[in-house]
């Protein structure tokens, strides 16, 4: 056993350094590892890093993500294709644990807290809810993993922490969680026993499926655990979070409490520091309006309850590492105000991001524009070339944000001209600047309304946008039942009968309806209309009807 706090002399990599040590708590790790990010699909790619299209990592990955003010770095590893031999004893590659070892130096290295796990592994070979003939040679298989990682890395610096498995599988019920109440048992007794400074690194344990519920309702803390941290994930709600089923609103009160509920429940049954290892949005079809609330809200109320957050990130939907950029700045810069408590001024409930006005009709509907300013004074209301709007003449301050004049609108929508016409950044006494597009919109044209369905393969329909954008799809028989997901009915007139995003999408100057849905489609045995639905949503007129017929 190393003596606490002394330096110890590791080798990695062929080359020896002195690693310190020293033992903190898990109070004290919370506090420092706001915000997090994932290192997402990379490593954790089946089989291989670059499997899931995106590149292999580079150290300089590390450094924008410091740069961009993150503290943590969660490294999701899926063990599954890396195994040099198999029973029995389950020999990791080495190869893949040197470039896993070489990537979690390459965290340390910039000064981030780096959470190293074993990921999809979970439903690949180490879901222990399933075959019990097999259950035990499972688990054995999962001991010698982590005995492996334990030893190949117990010279860390306390900064790294061990998780033991990504969402545990398995459906609902006290006797499948117990299974992982049980393997986290065994990986706690596999690091404590490791050597190094194993016996005294931070843990983080997950419950099953790591839902927050169900670890409220079954999690048990593993005897010897000591210091621990316990991990949850959160994609609530997840129609909102997937852009699911219509759904792209998110911020009323109800919204935002059944969050602060789920949080307020796990803390009263721990009273202890957690990480949610993974949150966030997935996709890029969220509306920004309801995409920044939430995450301003998430962060905020995620850090009043002691929950550390790393946010999810895949390569596609937040940090681009090929062209070092985020997609998405605000987001950024909501995170990095939410998390130190400085107020972002947001648009409201009622206000999409982009101020949409239809050609050749008074823009008198799209002039007000909400605002939540959450402390704020309004400063100052920028257009896209840098200038100021005149107070007074261009917009007209309220109660509830300001009104935009008829003398704005025709500056910006004098000529026939659609798309995005303006950019106006609402600037305010602190947080972020707020970006609000002014799109002049008209109906889409399709080049057909009707396709008789011939083949399954993915269906392109050409499309003249007239500076309109898709925000989601209902499906319905002619018969008049929703093609799938009838439980829609009780979520409302914009979630009824509408598909998801991977059921369609775009291309282009194309819209898509994919080969799984179009089989849906002729196993129904009858024609479908396809209402491609366009924002603002409550344009009806902007919506665009295309019949898909069986032949």
């Amino acid at each position: 056993m190393f003596l606490k706090g002394l330096s110890l002399l590791a080798v990695a990599g062929g080359a020896q350094f002195a690693i310190a040590f020293r033992v903190v708590t898990a109070e004290e790790a919370w506090s420092a590892i706001n915000p997090g990010w994932n290192l997402g699909n990379t490593l954790d790619a089946i089989p291989d890093e670059t499997s899931w299209g995106n590149a292999a990592v580079v150290e300089s990955t590390f450094d924008e993500i410091k740069r961009a003010g993150f503290k943590s770095v969660r490294i999701p590893v899926t063990w599954t294709d890396h195994f040099a031999s198999q029973a029995p004893d389950y020999i990791v590659n080495p190869a893949w644990m040197n470039r896993v070892e070489t990537v979690v130096d390459w965290s340390l290295s910039k000064g981030f807290w780096v959470v190293l796990n074993v990921h999809h592994d979970s439903w690949q070979w180490a879901d222990f809810t399933i075959e019990p003939e097999t259950l035990e040679e499972r688990k054995t298989k999962f001991e010698k993993l982590w005995v492996q990682i334990a030893d190949r890395f117990k010279s860390k610096s306390e900064k790294l922490i061990l998780e033991s498995l990504n969402e545990p599988a398995g459906s609902s019920s006290q006797e499948n969680a117990e299974q992982y109440n049980d393997a986290n048992q065994r990986f706690v007794n596999i690091v404590r026993s490791s050597g190094g400074y194993n016996a005294d690194r931070l843990l983080t344990l997950p419950g099953l499926n790591t839902n927050i519920q169900r670890t409220v309702d079954w999690f048990v803390e593993p005897a010897n655990a000591s210091n621990y941290i316990l991990h949850v994930h959160d994609y609530d709600p997840w129609d909102f979070v997937s852009t699911s089923w219509g759904r792209t609103f998110w911020g009323t009160a109800a919204d935002k409490q059944a969050i602060e509920d789920t949080f307020i429940a796990l803390q009263t049954k721990f009273q202890a520091p957690a990480m949610i290892g993974e949150w966030g949005l997935t996709g890029t079809s969220v509306e920004n309006g309801a995409a920044w609330n939430y995450f301003d809200f998430f962060v905020r109320t995620s850090k009043k309850y002691e929950l550390g957050a790393q946010l999810w990130d895949n390569g596609n939907d937040h940090y681009d590492r090929v062209n070092k950029k985020w997609r998405d700045p605000v987001k950024l810069a909501i995170i990095q105000n939410a998390v130190r408590d400085i107020p972002n001024t947001l648009p409201a409930y009622d206000q999409l991001a982009t101020i949409w006005v239809k050609k050749g009709q008074s823009a008198g509907a799209a002039a007000q524009v909400n605002l939540e300013y959450n402390g704020n004074v309004l400063r100052s209301v920028v257009n896209n070339q840098g200038s100021m709007l005149k107070k007074g003449t261009d917009y007209i301050t309220t109660a509830t944000g300001f009104n935009l004049t008829s003398a704005y609108f025709d500056k910006v929508t004098s000529n026939a001209a659609v798309g995005v016409r303006d950019t106006l950044t609402v600037k305010s006494s602190a947080g972020i600047q707020l970006p609000l597009d002014v799109t002049v919109y008209d109906t889409p044209t399709v080049a057909q309304n009707v396709y008789e369905l011939t083949s399954t393969a993915d269906l392109s329909i050409p499309v003249v946008w007239n500076g309109a954008k898709l925000a989601t799809v209902k499906a319905v028989r002619k018969d008049g039942v929703y093609l799938k997901d009838d439980w829609t009915q009780w979520n409302g007139p914009l979630q009824q009968a509408r598909i998801n995003w991977g059921d369609f999408g775009t291309n282009g100057n194309n819209l898509v309806l994919y080969s799984s849905i179009l089989n849906t489609v002729k196993s129904s045995g009858q024609a479908v209309d396809f209402t491609f639905e366009f924002w603002p949503r409550t344009d009806q007129t902007n919506n665009v009807t295309v019949t898909v017929s069986v032949v």
